[in-house]
């Protein structure tokens, strides 16, 4: 499955295997430079206690952008037992332990009935994207299926699941609130149905930033006309409807300097790499930092967990492919891509 980026800010290195990069990283790095509030959904005023984003029934800083998504948390399990709709791992919709931490969100996708009707949740990012800054997408989802209460025995797969940026809300603060029309558009999306109920999918990619967005939306953004949906499990009665799981949401700069409203690059800050038939070379003054090196799989191949300062050098993987080295230090983090010919 490959994402999909809308400006033709996805590399070409790689990109077949993307929505697999850094799926097991031994340095968190995405807390460090993520522009996403509460981006697992970990935090919360209260248990949740009935399906729908409900005021005191959401993870703190996440709102509904349309309709009725839901909030599903493993303390509505450890009150209520199985019986609740809304625990974790299992609920009224599915069975799924969350990719990290103890909860997640839950969006209606798809639904061939004649209302194409679409569910979304928002939240405001910590600072603005800097027009002309490239970012770092990511976030993790997982197709519903053989829950308590619906999809009992089949679920549905769609493509399009996707992140998209606005210059403004559209929160949701009551059960009810102003409409979000399909844009037929994404920033991120998937291009193939995403049909792996046991494991979580990462959809990956990075972009350009064109406007100074303030706010990240979830779920499936096109019309049903331009979405393909396929049956999971037992297709009869299929009725077509598709609900995802997210989890660990990411909206981090590649560059160092991309933070701030009309804050310029510093490219004294930025890492010099100099690769060498044995060894790359990592040269960042004045920072202490951690590096390591995956290959497309997320596999850490390369890493030294030990900080450094100023110059280090790493092994070459061995492998002919494409890699990511990624480094982490001083609050920020540092990703680029490169092949090993």
């Amino acid at each position: 499955m490959l994402p999909q980026l809308m400006n033709n800010g996805w590399r070409a290195a790689g990109s077949a295997a993307a929505c697999c990069l850094l799926c097991v990283a031994a340095l968190r790095c995405e807390a460090q430079g993520n522009l996403v509030p509460n981006p697992s959904f970990e935090q919360l005023d209260t248990c949740p206690y009935s399906i729908g984003f409900q005021e005191g029934d959401r993870p703190l800083a996440w709102h509904s952008w349309l309709n009725s998504p839901d909030y599903f948390h493993t303390c509505a399990q450890t009150i209520n037992g199985v019986d609740t709709l809304v625990g974790v791992p299992r609920n009224g919709w599915t069975y799924q332990h969350a990719w990290v931490g103890s909860a997640y969100v839950g969006v209606c996708s798809y639904d061939n009935a004649p209302d194409e009707y679409r569910e979304y949740v928002g939240a405001e990012l910590l600072e603005p994207l800097v027009v002309g800054c490239e970012y770092q997408l990511r976030f993790r989802t997982n197709p519903a299926c053989n829950g308590t209460y619906w999809l009992t025995d089949f679920g549905t797969a769609c493509n399009n699941i996707g992140m998209l940026f606005t210059t403004a809300s559209n929160a949701w603060y009551t059960l009810t609130g102003a409409a979000f029309p399909y844009r037929n558009y994404a920033h991120l999306h998937t291009s193939a149905p995403v049909d792996d109920t046991l494991a979580w999918t990462m959809v990956e990619g990075t972009f350009i930033a064109d406007s100074a967005y303030t706010h990240l939306v979830l779920g499936n953004f096109f019309a049903d006309s331009l979405t393909s949906a396929i049956p999971i499990g037992n297709p009869n009665p299929w009725t077509g409807v598709s609900y995802y799981l997210n989890d660990g949401v990411e909206v981090v700069p590649v560059k160092v300097g991309c933070h701030g409203v009309g804050l310029p690059d510093d490219p004294d800050e930025e890492p010099v790499l100099r690769f060498e038939a044995d060894k790359i070379r990592v040269d960042w003054p004045s920072e202490q930092f951690r590096a390591e090196i995956v290959d497309l799989t997320g596999r850490v191949v390369v890493a030294d967990p030990r900080v450094h300062a100023g110059s280090h050098f790493l092994a070459m993987p061995m492998v002919r492919a494409v890699y990511v080295l990624r480094l982490c230090g001083m609050g920020k983090s540092f990703v680029k891509k490169f092949v090993v010919p």
